[in-house]
């Protein structure tokens, strides 16, 4: 026991004072009835998830006290449950690696610049292992958002249901008293050669919004959001909005909203399409609303409204389950 409890090089470091950056925030979260902490670094934009007991060495880095110091209360509050102080510095080590720790001894911009460069080369490796989905960041809307969430926000509230509610009613009414012309001819219409440059036209825009749908959900709960672009999914572009940040609500119908708002705009924009469609003169408006009705229903049923693959649903899922990471469980379930 004694040698499990202690380590050899532990005077290394056991009169080091660690201090958690300013940029890492600590969240309390509860998953199937358990207690975790996730630890949120704003820089890199990653989420680390710990256990309660990893919580009580972690909340005790606060540049005052030195590790031994430190386990010396952890031994205390946990009894039984104490680390071992090769499990402390191993948890240390990798938070220090990932510039998420700061340390009372003098700086070592060799090392600093090294975690830099290691930093940087995981995020680049990790667009390389998806090939078929790489992001191309363009823009911080974190400002523009901020000056328009106002006007925005209130629309995610039990009115806003309501509006949303009728306008789909009326449109799903519509759509049955239409359905005869509505499905005339639907596949020539569809691949015509004009109407596909139109349809080019008008999906930018349809997921424009339904990104921008996600962006201000996380505005309306304080959440920053500092990353949108392009994302080539399977070579088709795609705008993009950095959700991640939704990861930190402790809320979980929070981080589900977040993630199901997409789709909720998708079908609203198809309702109001449908609505249109439905009083409009045949023209150029008609055949726009109908191309939104088409971009969003198939997008919404076989993409972003599908929970098996790792899009909007899949998230919801996720959150409603109580289940991080999902899809890699279920397929060590499967394997299994």
């Amino acid at each position: 026991m004694a040698e499990a409890l202690f380590s050899q090089s532990w005077h290394h470091v056991e009169a080091i004072r660690f201090k958690l950056r300013s940029h890492a925030d600590i969240h309390r979260h509860e998953y199937r009835g358990h207690l975790w902490y996730v630890l949120q670094d704003h820089v890199t934009g990653q989420f680390h998830r710990f256990t309660p007991e990893a919580y009580q060495i972690i909340g005790r880095l606060d540049g005052d006290l030195t590790l031994q110091e430190v386990w010396d209360a952890v031994c205390l509050r946990l009894d039984e449950d104490m680390p071992t102080q090769d499990e402390l510095i191993t948890l240390v080590s990798q938070l220090y690696r990932a510039n998420i720790l700061m340390a009372d001894v003098a700086p070592n911009i060799d090392d600093l610049n090294s975690r830099h460069k290691t930093i940087r080369r995981k995020k680049f490796i990790q667009r390389l292992k998806s090939p078929l989905g790489i992001r191309i960041p363009l823009l911080d809307p974190d400002k523009f958002l901020n000056k328009t969430a106002h006007w925005v926000t209130p629309i995610f509230s039990i009115w806003g249901f309501a509006i949303w509610l009728a306008v789909l009613v009326t449109a799903i009414l519509l759509a049955l008293i239409n359905w005869p012309s509505l499905m005339t001819n639907t596949s020539d219409r569809v691949l015509a050669l004009e109407n596909i440059f139109l349809m080019a036209l008008v999906y930018p825009v349809v997921k424009t919004i339904h990104e921008f749908g996600h962006a201000y959900v996380l505005k309306k709960w304080g959440a920053e959001v500092h990353e949108m672009g392009i994302m080539f999914l399977v070579f088709f572009p795609v705008p993009y909005v950095e959700a991640s940040e939704a990861i930190a609500f402790p809320n979980k119908h929070q981080r589900m909203l977040v993630g199901a708002v997409g789709v909720l705009v998708e079908i609203f924009l198809a309702a109001l399409a449908m609505i249109v469609w439905a009083y409009a003169e045949p023209g150029t408006l008609r055949t726009i609303a109908f191309n939104t009705m088409v971009i969003s229903g198939i997008s919404t049923l076989l993409f972003n409204g599908n929970p098996l693959l790792k899009f909007d649903a899949y998230y919801v899922l996720s959150d409603y389950l109580e289940i991080p990471n999902l899809a890699s469980r279920s397929n060590q379930y499967i394997a299994y």
